[in-house]
């Protein structure tokens, strides 16, 4: 029998009990930057997922992230929080009597009173996740620790300046003063503070994507039809954060772009509205007049229908044909790139592909005024078209079929015409 030092075996790992498969991995165990130490993400020996774990009110929670990608568990896991936190705090914040109520202890409680109003359908769940990250990046770092009664001016004044040194654009640190307002208007609601302190005024100077002339658009076109298949230069798809497979598979310049350009044109949607169009939203009306009636889902506050220019059928119907040739076509299915489920992704292609055209077109990034031209700029583009040539077409119309404002229509897509691109009006007289 084989005798052994005391002691010796209970510091022998050999002889421990080995460790339960459902145990966290210690060296996956990871916390979440710029969160309670509490959230923490791991792995363990039964799963190959990521698993999130957060101790709260006397209690652990855990749950499956369903993913193996490290970054993306970070962010599922801050959702998590987020989710847990509102069920169990609600709206209500714990004040502790040993210190004054600083920044921090507001955050969760105001996302939570953003979140029920993304449930009643007053704020989308894009613009909560964004303000989470604007809170937690910039925000939070600077007041977190601060009794919420004593941040004043030269406070926000300074925080301006150093999202300011950062590099932030006039429009991004306005977007941030927002944010940290609703934190200050969820104090004053509950009585934490007696008035809201008076905030820095960031003067923004708005800069409206180029549009586009009609010789460029059919440039645009043409150039769209020759490079079918052709790969897109990595150049181009550099900054992708989808990974090489996608690239791979959607990196080339697909059919259907040069038919995306031109429903575009004739069409005022927003780039935003290819990820959601099904052919079940599109009715062809042969009338009087021949258009399309797109019954797209709500954006931006708007759900009325927008009417299509009449080349815009044409252009439809020869895409529906096609896709009915390769298996698609039916009313779920959708109308660009039916065959990509991942309808984030399809921007992004489009993008690339976008972009490549217009390099091989010559037609810069640029307009002349300095303007920079996207995918959004055919928008833009359709835009001022009907301002140009439509006939004495009113701005309340355009700007109610196409779902935004007159305001919107005045600062931004007519901001390009000049007084002599109408000059039939303005010279004209009247019958």
């Amino acid at each position: 029998m084989q005798v052994f030092e005391q002691g010796a075996a209970a510091n022998d790992t050999q002889y421990l009990p080995a460790r339960h498969r459902t145990l966290p991995i210690p060296e996956s165990v990871t916390p979440i930057a710029n969160y309670p130490t509490k959230l923490r993400i791991f792995k363990t020996l039964a799963s190959r997922y990521w698993q999130v774990r957060c101790y709260l009110r006397g209690k652990t929670y855990t749950q499956s992230l369903k993913t193996t990608n490290k970054s993306a568990a970070i962010s599922q896991a801050k959702q998590f929080f987020h989710i847990k936190t509102a069920e169990l705090y609600g709206e209500h914040v714990v004040v502790k009597e040993d210190r004054p109520v600083i920044f921090n202890d507001l955050v969760v409680a105001t996302l939570a009173q953003q979140q029920a109003r993304v449930e009643r359908g007053e704020l989308t769940a894009l613009s909560l996740a964004i303000l989470r990250s604007r809170l937690s990046k910039n925000i939070q770092p600077c007041f977190g620790a601060m009794p919420i009664d004593t941040i004043n001016y030269q406070h926000l004044t300074d925080f301006v300046q150093q999202l300011n040194n950062k590099g932030l654009s006039p429009t991004s640190i306005q977007q941030h003063i927002v944010a940290a307002r609703k934190v200050f208007h969820y104090a004053h609601g509950m009585n934490l503070i007696k008035s809201l302190p008076r905030f820095p005024s960031v003067k923004i100077k708005s800069q409206p994507r180029g549009s586009f002339t009609v010789g460029e658009y059919r440039s645009l076109v043409s150039w769209a039809r020759r490079l079918i298949g052709t790969r897109v230069p990595t150049s181009v798809t550099a900054k992708s954060r989808r990974g090489e497979l996608n690239v791979e598979q959607y990196g080339r310049i697909s059919t259907d772009l040069a038919w995306l350009i031109r429903f575009m044109v004739n069409g005022f949607i927003r780039p935003s509205d290819i990820k959601f169009l099904r052919h079940q939203h599109v009715t062809v009306v042969r009338a009087k007049h021949i258009y399309l009636r797109l019954n797209l889902p709500e954006t931006k506050k708007h759900d009325k229908p927008i009417v299509t220019l009449q080349p815009a059928v044409y252009v439809y119907e020869r895409l529906l044909a096609w896709q009915l040739r390769q298996g698609y076509g039916k009313p779920t299915d959708y109308v660009f790139l039916p065959e990509q489920q991942n309808r984030d992704l399809v921007l992004e292609t489009y993008r690339w592909q976008f972009t490549w055209i217009q390099q091989q077109a010559g037609i810069g990034r640029n307009a002349a005024n300095g303007q920079s031209r996207t995918l959004y700029s055919l928008r833009h583009s359709s835009m001022t078209f009907r301002l140009l040539y439509g006939r004495r077409v009113d701005l309340l119309t355009l700007a109610r079929n196409a779902r935004t404002s007159v305001e919107m229509v005045e600062k931004f897509y007519s901001s390009n015409l000049a007084a002599e691109m109408n000059i039939d009006l303005l010279q004209g007289r009247r019958d």
